[in-house]
C-alpha cells in the first residue's frame, strides 16, 4: 500500500475518492464536525491507491476509533460536486452501512467528543435533529433516516 490518497487538482477542481460510514444507534448518527466551518459529515475518509473502498473505511474506522468495525452493505454512491474556501471539488463518494461491536465505548457516549484529527470532533447526533445539524452532503439527511433499500445512486451538485 503507498499510503497516498487519491487526490489530485487539474483544471480548476480538485477531485477525491472517499468513503463514508453511516453509524446508526438508538436513533443517532455518528457524525464528525468541523469545528471551523460548523458542517459535519459522518466518518470515513480517503481511499488510497491499491486500496478498495470496504478497506478503506475499515482502515479509516480503525485509525478514528482505535477499534475494529462491522463494514455493511453498500447504500449510496455519489458524484458530489461542491465549493469550500474557494476550491471547486468533484468527490466520488461511497457510503456503507458501519457498526461498531456491542461492547463499544462509542456507542454509549453523549456529547461532543475529540476526534484523532485536529478541527474536528465527533457527536452522536438524533436523527430527529439533522435537519438543524447541518449534515454534509445534504443528500444523506433523509437517507439516514430511511435507509434505502437497494443502493442508490446520486448526482449532487451544491448550489
Amino acid at each position: 500500500m503507498s499510503g497516498r490518497m487519491i487526490m489530485f487538482s487539474e483544471c480548476g477542481i480538485t477531485f477525491m475518492y472517499r468513503v463514508g460510514g453511516i453509524a446508526v444507534h438508538g436513533g443517532r448518527l455518528l457524525v464528525e464536525r468541523d469545528v471551523r466551518h460548523g458542517f459535519c459529515f459522518v466518518p470515513g475518509g480517503r481511499v488510497e491507491y491499491g486500496e478498495n473502498a470496504v478497506d478503506a473505511l475499515a482502515r479509516e474506522a480503525r485509525e478514528e476509533f482505535g477499534e475494529d468495525v462491522h463494514i455493511g452493505r453498500l447504500v449510496i454512491a455519489a458524484d458530489n460536486l461542491f465549493e469550500l474556501d474557494g476550491v471547486h471539488y468533484q468527490e466520488i463518494g461511497l457510503y456503507f452501512l458501519m457498526s461498531f461491536a456491542p461492547g463499544s465505548g462509542l456507542l454509549g457516549r453523549d456529547g461532543a467528543f475529540e476526534a484523532q484529527e485536529p478541527g474536528l470532533r465527533y457527536e452522536w447526533i438524533p436523527l430527529d435533529d439533522l435537519d438543524d445539524a447541518d449534515l454534509q452532503p445534504r443528500f444523506l439527511v433523509q437517507r439516514v433516516r430511511a435507509i434505502p433499500q437497494a443502493a442508490e445512486y446520486i448526482a449532487h451538485v451544491d448550489p
